[in-house]
């Protein structure tokens, strides 16, 4: 069987086995990296969902009402 490395082909009966297990390392690792980015795209899609709910349904009736602060007062200018 063939395997294809940078475009290059080798013969893997030629190989000896810390190259075939480097070969699945790397595959294995593809794998789970090709997972994870699945799962952060889900989770970008979970998160906007919720976020864009709860935008839409939060009662007012729990919103704490902050008061303003007092706008500072300008310093009074001394006529010379």
């Amino acid at each position: 069987m063939a395997i294809t490395i940078d475009g290059k082909q080798y013969d893997e009966t030629k190989l000896d086995d810390k190259h075939k297990n480097a070969i699945i390392q790397v595959s294995k690792a593809q794998a789970r990296q090709r997972e994870m980015v699945a799962q952060s795209e889900n989770e970008s899609i979970i998160i906007k969902h919720h976020s864009e709910w709860l935008k839409a349904n939060l009662p007012a009736s729990a919103l704490i009402e902050t008061k303003a602060e007092e706008a500072p007062k300008p310093e009074e200018t001394k006529a010379e």
